[in-house]
């Protein structure tokens, strides 16, 4: 234990440090201090030195270091990827916009012009091919099971698909009712009036889940209060197609029922002049 107590006390016996001018020996500054407390200031200021490095090039430098070209192309394409985000929720705005000025009637509907290609109707007569008697009548069986003769003339439409079957409860009004409503059980499923393409499948706070289909002819036919549709916007659809779930969505209803609207050369019309729908 000799050994170690020398060394105690040799660290711990006071030395004084100078600094002095060589050409005339003149003390320039000088301090009195002993061997634990030099090596202790040591450790400390190398401590200090070391936390501040580490600090540094892993916070705010730590851009300024490493490959500045992979930051900034990062940096790029997120820029980008903003930029064609913020201009598709700018389009579908707009495109939403459309569908509810289209349908409050304040301006004018061009399907026409519109960017979905309008079906083209087929007149099977002019087909030359054989069907046989049983083929023919059960053709008829079937449209006849999911068709109604079209009420009005000269549209260029023969038949109309009955969305769903039920109870009317509302009937069409032009100028409070641009609809009828239509209660059936729950989750019964709502079929296409007529072959289209979907243009709008959506929800909204008062009529739910919507689901609008433009056909050929001028019409285009509305579907709300849906629990669920199945068909999403731009898809093409046969007369007789499931589109929805007949639901009891958004605020304007009290019960599981079909709000169908039926609208012909951008003005709705009654739609029980065309279709039917109770058995």
């Amino acid at each position: 234990m000799n050994w170690f107590r020398k060394i105690s006390n040799r660290l711990r016996t006071t030395i004084k440090y100078s600094a002095s001018n060589p050409e005339n020996f003149e003390e320039s500054w000088s301090f009195q201090s002993n061997s634990i407390r030099l090596i202790s200031l040591i450790l400390i200021v190398f401590i200090l030195i070391g936390v501040l490095s580490v600090y540094l090039f892993s916070g705010p430098l730590s851009g300024l270091v490493g490959d500045k070209k992979i930051e900034r192309s990062q940096l790029e394409d997120q820029n980008i990827l903003i930029e064609e985000l913020s201009a598709k929720l700018e389009s579908q705005e707009i495109y939403i916009e459309n569908i509810r000025l289209i349908l409050s009637g304040e301006v004018p509907m061009q399907i026409e012009n519109d960017s979905i290609v309008e079906l083209i109707e087929i007149d099977l007569e002019e087909l030359k091919t054989s069907v046989t008697g049983v083929e023919s009548k059960l053709s008829k069986e079937v449209r006849n099971d999911i068709s109604t003769p079209a009420g009005k003339k000269n549209i260029g439409i023969t038949y109309f698909g009955s969305p769903i079957v039920g109870v009317v409860s509302q009937e069409f009004d032009q100028k409070n009712h641009l609809g009828i409503d239509v209660v059936t059980s729950k989750d019964k499923t709502v079929k296409a009036c007529l072959g289209g393409t979907v243009i709008y499948s959506g929800y909204t706070r008062k009529d739910g889940h919507i689901l609008i289909m433009s056909h050929a002819g001028n019409f285009m036919s509305v579907y709300k209060h849906n629990k669920t549709v199945l068909k999403k916007m731009g898809t093409k659809v046969q007369l007789g197609d499931p589109i929805a779930i007949v639901g009891n969505t958004g605020e304007n209803t009290d019960g599981p029922h079909l709000h169908f609207e039926l609208w012909y050369k951008q003005t709705p019309v009654n739609p029980a002049d065309y279709i039917k729908f109770t058995r």
